[in-house]
């Protein structure tokens, strides 16, 4: 990604602060624009990173009514995750050990840098990480004295993706249901109960509803707690006739690793872009037709 750093934005305390406020200003700073007109933005944590992706229609409005002098139209805001140093990634296995290099990998920087985020493929890798933590910092600077991590961060667990493809002849209600309580209880007993769960859809369809439906009424009535099971999906609205939209809906939702498709379709002889594509990226399909 190649940004760029203009004069106008270079006086950042000029035109941003206002803009957002010292609360926004303390934990989000802009890093560039790209030649589409987005400004992008870091932020000092995973939370106020999320809750930036939620101000940012609001602020960009902003910011285009109070346009610093010679800057175009502002696009959109996008939310840059710190990524670790290359070095960092590619001598991970010296600072944890050959044992833990597979098991536990570095994912993002956190705190303006000094805490290195992780994700671990079960819960005994991030407990074993954590017992290791002094001798990682010190090895970390010892040879990287320049990356200014401090602390590394409780490991995340990694999240499983299942990308649900639905037809819009879809209709069995009680059918998905049991088909998505059978991956969740798969996915707690392959990997752990622990592990977050996301099903992945387009968002388009009666069945994605009932998608959506399924997991609103599993999750915690305790806010705050842990969601263990939940939905994503694509957020930019596809118009059916133009193929290359569809075709990048498609490859954003199966472009990640996922662990599954499942397929709920109407026919037997049904295919679905999106499955297809899944199936092509090397995900194994469980297909369902009503």
């Amino acid at each position: 990604m190649n940004l760029e750093r203009p004069d106008w934005f270079k006086r950042t305390a000029a035109w941003w602060n206002p803009v957002v406020g010292d609360d926004v200003a303390r934990n989000v700073q802009p890093v560039g624009v790209s030649s589409d007109g987005r400004l992008y933005v870091v932020c000092s944590n995973m939370p106020w990173a999320i809750n930036m992706r939620l101000l940012a229609p609001h602020i960009a409005q902003r910011l285009n009514a109070e346009p610093p002098r010679g800057a175009p139209k502002v696009e959109g805001i996008a939310v840059v995750k710190p990524l670790p140093p290359e070095e960092l990634i590619e001598r991970w296995a010296e600072f944890v050990g050959a044992d833990l290099a597979e098991q536990v990998r570095p994912r993002s920087l956190a705190d303006w840098g000094q805490e290195l985020v992780t994700e671990a493929e079960s819960a005994d890798a991030r407990d074993l990480l954590a017992r290791r933590a002094p001798v990682v910092l010190a090895r970390l600077r010892a040879f990287l004295p320049e990356a200014f991590i401090v602390r590394l961060g409780k490991s995340h667990l990694r999240t499983v993706r299942v990308v649900v493809a639905t037809s819009p002849e879809f209709t069995d209600q009680e059918a998905l249901e049991n088909v998505l309580m059978d991956v969740w209880h798969d996915a707690a007993q392959t990997v752990g109960p622990e592990h977050p769960l996301y099903f992945l859809h387009s968002g388009e369809t009666a069945a994605d509803q009932m998608v959506e439906e399924w997991a609103a009424s599993i999750r915690p009535a305790d806010l705050w707690a842990p969601h263990h099971v939940d939905t994503m999906t694509y957020s930019e609205t596809v118009d059916d006739t133009d193929p290359d939209a569809l075709r990048r809906r498609n490859e954003w939702l199966a472009g990640k690793p996922c662990d599954l498709c499942v397929v709920f379709a109407a026919r037997n002889d049904e295919k679905l872009p999106l499955a297809e594509l899944a199936r092509e990226r090397g995900t194994t399909i469980w297909r369902h037709v009503q």
